[in-house]
């Protein structure tokens, strides 16, 4: 019978915001003519809780299902020798980005953050990528579906099944209306759930009404 609030994190939607995916594509010479899957494979590969083995065969399934010319995975943080070398549509590795404005590059440039967790809380990747106006598709478990309200502004995919991972990113990527329409929803929904200073007015809202 104790009051419980739950107050989440804010990211600065004023630095994490889209830009032009174009000139994002370019400066980080990525390809301007295929559809790009994001993925955060820094220890992502190697960590089992990161889920790249529920993500690769998600990957083959699009392969299989026409995306193999169309589609591209650009790996954050990973070397070619990490990864399977049969995954169906080609891979591109980036560096380690360190900087703000090198994510945002990166999460500008792609159509769809992909992030195949076993486990998360209320993953930044997500809320990130949200944040620039790129829709993301993960496993309903834990946070995530306090961030992606499915086929809205993203796709939160049946846990651990990556024939419906696969169905996710197809889904985001494949109608460019509907991209439109998702990509606006996500930024929207962290602008106004999200920011920083509104998670800093709850907190202060939170000390007043226990001071009272």
């Amino acid at each position: 019978n104790r009051r419980i609030e739950v107050i989440p994190n804010g990211i600065d939607t004023g630095v994490y915001r889209p830009i032009d995916k174009q000139v994002a594509r370019q400066t980080l010479r990525l390809p301007v003519d295929k559809r790009l899957i994001l993925f955060g494979a820094m220890h992502g590969t190697a960590d089992p809780n990161k889920g790249a083995d529920l993500l690769f065969p998600a990957l083959r399934e699009l392969g299989r299902d026409g995306w193999g010319s169309k589609a591209e995975l650009v790996a954050l943080g990973a070397s070619p020798g990490n990864l399977p070398s049969d995954l169906g549509i080609p891979v591109t590795c980036l560096d380690f980005l360190k900087d703000d404005v090198s994510m945002v590059l990166a999460y500008s440039a792609a159509d769809v953050t992909v992030l195949p967790s076993r486990q998360e809380n209320l993953p930044n990747m997500v809320m990130e990528s949200m944040a620039c106006g790129t829709p993301a598709v993960g496993f309903r478990i834990g946070g995530v579906p306090e961030l992606i309200a499915h086929t809205t502004d993203g796709y939160a995919a049946e846990p651990f099944s990556a024939k419906d991972l696969a169905n996710g990113i197809s889904f985001v990527m494949e109608d460019d209306a509907r991209h439109s329409a998702m990509a606006a929803a996500a930024r929207r929904k962290v602008e106004l759930e999200f920011d920083v200073a509104a998670a800093a007015s709850r907190y202060v809202a939170l000390y007043e009404s226990i001071l009272i």
